[in-house]
């Protein structure tokens, strides 16, 4: 069949018209309305170089495209952009493009402010614009879609300071992107490189980006992003800059989503930061990081499954600093970080039983890192580098029970190193590690412990211990050890401590028992000096620096809290090897200065918190020869110790500083030692126990500080087998011995004793009513307690004191020549001392003055019961008197030319009761010259001599003295001095009373009684007489002298009468004589006339008489009565002075005549003495018509 051609060459110039069209015309006509089109839709200018449409390819291709800003800047630029329709549209009935590619794209971007961007208008535009209605979904393909060399450059300007970005070197390749169902279920596999402000980008992977079960896969290779760039896109300003740091990442990106199963977004790879560098704003470095990169196997981000293959960090730096107010770098970011979440709700709704992530770590490590420490807060800064640092961590893991093993080093300040290894767990969390630390020196804390102490601490400290901790354990060491090396320091005046090792070993804890033990502490070899200050406080405290006194707090009522288990602890051995140590005591005046050297101290099985019995042995040297030892069991709190105590050769003198101030003793040597058994403890703060062993003194020698001469010595003093008690107190001694004593006793110049002022007596204070009525208030009586019952006496008891080869000196230096004297050979015994009632000491002590004078002492007492009891009697013979001179002359006015000095004295004390028997025999005692004396009494003690020394030269007192012990006035010497020094008193003032009172049987020896007007003895008289001659025959040294005296008026009228009497006499004798009546030796005064011949005699009287007589009438003498003739003649007789004169001396001389004739006294030993015959006698007693007699010495 023939087809028709018309047709055809119609079909065929529409056609060609259609391509001529297609090719020649419509490419204006696209290009005119497309720049019109998008100009009207960006309001922007634009153009189109050229619009190639190629009918055959069913392609268009736009060449110069330009869409420019309004001022002019660029906007957007395509070189060339090619598409290329497929046929099989047709039959697909959508539309399917087979290419898509774009030719050196450039995009100019600016971002204006806060979402706000240069084309933000066009989208306004665009928005504005109707919208049509829906007709359903349209389909489509896109394939091959590419783009070459594109750009973008993006101007930030809303950022502070501004931002440009660019991404050059763009490269795309889609191959698809449909809608079409069969092409739906394809993956499709884009590919885009880039660089992006300089790094290299790249991102490839297979999608399926319109499936309903949407799948990506996709790889990302991201080279040294410069990440300081995007530190201002951060949504929050960081606290810090990061000056450095760049960003590597290799990763795969798989994610998966469908209607039937949970999305799962998955990844894998590498991310790398290089050269992380990261400043505080000041400028101040915080981290640098050269080089941290992780490769993950697997993270599951939906399901929080994290796989990371290792983590690797290299040469890390991190840098800590603290301003002087204490506020550490970190804490400012935090509270940076806090304002910038402050005021947002927490949206996370994670209820507490949602899976936890489950995080492993196949292998981490730290290598090569440093930690720079720099702290202003202490004074003088602190800084330190930690260096070195080394971390191996292996299988990391939340799971369960996995363990994982790590390894850790580092150097501090390049001499310290730390080492530790271990395993663990992280669910539940637990680990095991061994670590150990060498030499970190502790001088460099300084700056940390400078706000507490007051000097560095020197030294090195290594460290080693085992640990573990669980969750239900709780924290374990174990093998823990430290070592402290070259630990010293300084404080007060040059003093410190050097110490050359401190080792702690076997260190142990157990948190879940609450039980800490160590087996042994050990100091070794160290050297301390410590003082106490002038203010009492020990110098090694002024190491630690005073807090000052701080506010106090109102308490704060907690809520009770469950009691926690009190922590358990022991130590097996503490021990302290060749210390030396030295003390000095500035709080005394003489600073005294102490030693110990090599001290060596062991504690074994210390425990607590309740204190066992622990183990002590201890020794030293104090000084330079005094043993220090202990042994025995020591339990802290409370305090007991049972052991030995044992010191030799303790010299005394080193401790003569702690002797009281007002003691003017200087102890020159001595030394004492002790060995004991005690058991001692604390009991309500009070010490009890037991004691067991001896002591003694050797070599003791003190001096009077004052005078500089002996005062005090022994050779040894020992107390052997000593027990006691506490608490009661009880003390039991065997034996007391004291070996060569010696004791000086001394009278100073200006009287007093050195053993007066070895004590000096505090001044007398000003008088104070405040005081004087406290005084008062004490002094006024209190009424005995009624319920106090007094305490038993504590039993004491020394079975003997022995004394041997005892010397005592005295010397008196007051008087004009000093005097000496020396005690010999003191020795004895004293054996049962006792506080029992019962119990009655043996005595024995005996000596000898000058090596001559024996003295014994022999008897019983038992000073230590109650009530002091003493039946004593001392036996001191033949003391020779003549060494006293110096005393008699210096007191009595006169030399001892001889005489001997016996004692015998008997005491017996009961009850408080003295009865004391004091018999003194002096033997010819004997004055010598006379001294001229100041200190001379007056006293007649010649005369007082005289009156006690009988005709043998002997002397006997006999002084009884009784009292009561308790009565604070009695003194038994006191009592025998005053009886002594009435004695030579009485003899002074009254020696014939005291005469009398020895011997005369109560006679008064002091005077003769006459009859008024008579100097005839009487009978009673006359006996006195007798005794008193008895009494001065026998005191030979005795002279008298007679002196007579008269009363005036009675004595006158007496003597008349006496006159009378012997004119009477005198007639009867003249009568007897004239008849030769008169017997031998018969005198007128012995002449007795009868009454009877009274009459006659006195007739006889009165004729004779010279005076006027009554006469009768024829003159002659006129016969009177008996008692007008006695009364004439008495009136008539004249008695004046010259009369009583004579009756003085006439009884004197009867007294004298008695004494001598009868009484055998030789007359050179009488004297009769004028005086006034008319003085009153001192007695009222005592007539006036007496004699008085006054003794006088030879």
């Amino acid at each position: 069949m023939q087809i028709p051609k018309k047709p055809i060459l119609i079909a065929a110039g529409v056609l060609f018209a259609a391509i001529l069209f297609s090719i020649a015309i419509l490419p204006f006509i696209v290009r005119s309305q497309a720049v019109k089109a998008i100009q009207e839709a960006t309001g922007r200018p634009a153009r189109i170089a050229r619009v190639a449409i190629n009918p055959f390819t069913l392609s268009v291709t736009i060449s110069g495209f330009a869409l420019e800003e309004n001022g002019g800047a660029p906007f957007v630029a395509v070189d060339k952009l090619r598409v290329s329709l497929s046929s099989a549209s047709i039959f697909r009935r959508a539309l399917v493009i087979d290419e898509v590619t774009l030719d050196s794209p450039a995009v100019s971007l600016a971002r204006l402010a806060a979402n706000r961007f240069s084309f933000s208008d066009i989208v306004d535009r665009l928005q504005a614009r109707p919208k049509k209605e829906s007709q359903g979904e349209s389909r489509f393909s896109i394939n091959n879609i590419t783009v070459h060399n594109g750009s973008i450059d993006f101007d930030d300007r809303a950022v502070d300071g501004g931002r440009k970005h660019s991404v050059k070197n763009l490269e795309v390749a889609i191959p698809f992107i449909s809608n079409i169902p069969y092409l739906v279920e394809k993956y499709t596999d884009p590919k885009l490189s880039a660089i992006v402000n300089g790094a290299a980008f790249s991102f490839g992977g297979k999608l399926k980006p319109l499936s309903k079960s949407m799948e990506t896969a996709v790889r990302i290779d991201l080279k040294l992003l410069d990440l300081p760039r995007y530190v201002a896109y951060a949504p929050h300003k960081p606290p810090v800059n990061l000056a450095s740091g760049a960003l590597t990442v290799d990763a795969e990106i798989n994610y998966k989503v469908s209607s039937d199963k949970k999305p799962e977004l998955t990844m894998k790879g590498m991310a790398r930061l290089d050269n992380i560098s990261l400043n505080l704003r000041d400028g101040r470095p915080l981290l640098k990081i050269p080089s941290l990169q992780v490769n993950a196997s697997r993270l599951d981000i939906f399901a929080q499954k994290f796989a990371l293959d290792s983590i690797l960090l290299d040469g890390m730096e991190v840098f800590a600093s603290r301003d002087r107010k204490g506020a550490w770098m970190y804490s400012a970011l935090m509270s940076e970080a806090q304002k910038s979440h402050s005021g947002k709700p927490d949206k996370s709704n994670k209820s507490d039983k949602s899976e936890k992530p489950r995080i492993s770590v196949a292998s981490f490590k730290l290598n090569n890192a440093s930690v720079h420490i720099s702290d202003a807060m202490p004074p003088g800064g602190f800084k330190a580098t930690i260096s070195e640092i080394d971390i191996v961590a292996r299988n990391i893991s939340t799971a369960p029970d996995t363990k994982g093993d790590f390894e850790l080093s580092m150097l501090l300040d390049n001499e310290a190193t730390l080492n530790a290894d271990g395993g663990f767990t992280v669910t539940p969390l637990s680990t095991t590690v061994s670590a150990e630390l060498s030499d970190l020196r502790l001088q460099r804390g300084w700056p940390y412990l400078a706000q507490f102490l007051t000097a560095p601490i020197k030294g090195t400290i290594s460290a080693e211990l085992e640990a573990s901790y669980g969750n239900e354990e709780g924290l374990k060491v174990g093998n823990g050890a430290l070592t402290l090396k070259g630990l010293s320091a300084r404080y007060g005046d040059k003093e410190g401590f050097d110490l050359a090792l401190l080792e702690v070993g076997g260190v142990a804890f157990n948190q879940k028992d609450n039980r800490a033990e160590a087996a042994s502490v050990r100091l070794s070899k160290g050297d301390i000096s410590l003082s106490r200050e002038p203010d009492g406080s020990i110098s090694l405290l002024s190491l630690l620096k005073k807090e000052p006194a701080a506010t106090p707090k109102k308490a704060v009522v907690s809520e009770a809290k469950k009691e926690s288990k009190p922590l358990s602890w022991s130590l097996k051995r503490f021990q302290i090897d060749r210390l030396n140590s030295a003390f000095t005591d500035k709080s005394r005046d003489g600073n005294p200065h102490f030693t110990l050297k090599n001290s060596q101290l062991t504690l074994t099985g210390l425990n607590g918190p309740k204190f066992k019995p622990a183990g002590l042995r201890f020794s030293s040297t104090l000084n330079k020869e005094t043993s220090l030892k202990a042994g025995g069991e020591l339990t802290p709190l409370p305090f007991r110790y049972k052991g030995q105590l044992a010191v030799g050769r303790l010299h005394i003198r080193d401790f003569e500083d702690y002797f009281p101030d007002n003691i003017n003793v200087l102890v020159v040597g001595g030394t004492a030692d002790t060995a004991m058994n005690v058991d001692i403890a604390l009991k309500d703060g009070k010490p009890t126990g037991s004691f067991k062993g001896s002591s003694g003194v050797r070599s003791f020698h003190t001096i009077d500080a004052v005078a500089e001469e002996d005062l005090l010595k022994w050779e040894s003093l020992q107390l052997d087998e000593i027990q006691g008690t506490l608490e009661p107190f009880s003390l039991a001694i065997r034996e007391v011995s004291l070996s060569n004593l010696y004791s000086r006793i001394v009278v100073r110049k200006d009287g007093t004793l050195n053993l007066q002022n070895l004590v000096d007596k505090p001044d007398a204070e000003s008088p104070d009513p405040a005081k004087d009525q406290e005084k008062k208030a004490a002094a006024a009586p209190v009424p005995p307690p009624q319920t106090a019952e007094q305490k038993p006496r504590a039993p004491i008891s020394i079975g003997a004191v022995t004394i041997q080869e005892g010397t005592i000196s005295f010397t008196d230096r007051h008087l004009p020549q000093t005097f000496n004297s020396t005690f010999f050979n003191l020795g004895g015994r004293v054996s049962g001392l006792s506080s029992e009632e019962t119990r009655l000491a043996d005595v024995d002590l005996r000596g000898n003055l000058e090596n001559h004078s024996p003295l014994q002492i022999t008897g019983r007492i038992n000073p230590l019961r109650e009530d002091l009891f003493v039946d004593l009697k001392v036996s001191f013979k033949d003391i020779d008197l003549s060494p006293v001179t110096p005393y008699s002359g210096t007191y009595l006015g006169y030399t001892v030319e001889k005489g001997k000095l016996f004692l015998d004295l008997k005491y017996l004390i009961d009850k408080k009761q003295l009865n004391s028997e004091n018999n003194i025999f002096i033997d010819q005692f004997t004055f010598g010259k006379k001294v001229e004396s100041e200190k001379a009494t007056s006293l007649p003690v010649r005369l007082a001599i005289a009156l006690l020394k009988d005709r043998k030269g002997e002397i006997h007192l006999d002084l009884p003295v009784t009292g009561r012990t308790d009565d604070p006035k009695f003194s038994i010497w006191g009592v025998v001095w005053q009886v002594v020094k009435n004695l030579i008193v009485k003899a002074a003032t009254s020696p014939f009373a005291l005469l009398s009172s020895m011997f005369g049987g109560g006679q008064d020896f002091s005077s003769v009684q006459f009859a008024v007007g008579s100097s005839m003895l009487s009978a009673a008289e006359e006996q006195k007489l007798a005794a008193l001659a008895k009494v001065l025959t026998d005191r030979p040294g005795l002279k008298m002298e007679i002196k007579g005296y008269v009363e005036r008026e009675r004595d006158a009228e007496g003597y008349r009468r006496e006159l009378l009497n012997a004119k009477l006499r005198n007639e009867k004798f003249l009568e007897l004589a004239k008849n030769r009546q008169i017997k031998e030796g018969e005198s007128a005064d012995s002449i007795q006339i009868l009454p009877e011949e009274t009459s006659r005699l006195l007739k006889a009287v009165y004729r004779k008489e010279k005076f006027p007589k009554p006469r009768n009438v024829i003159g002659l003498v006129k016969d009177l009565p008996d008692d007008e003739m006695r009364k004439l003649i008495i009136t008539s007789t004249v008695v004046d002075e010259p009369e009583l004169q004579k009756l003085a001396r006439d009884r004197a001389t009867s007294v004298m005549d008695y004494l001598v004739k009868k009484g055998g006294l030789p007359a050179e030993r009488l004297f009769q003495k004028n005086d006034d015959i008319h003085k009153a006698p001192e007695k009222d007693s005592t007539g006036r018509s007496r004699v008085e007699f006054n003794a006088i010495a030879h």
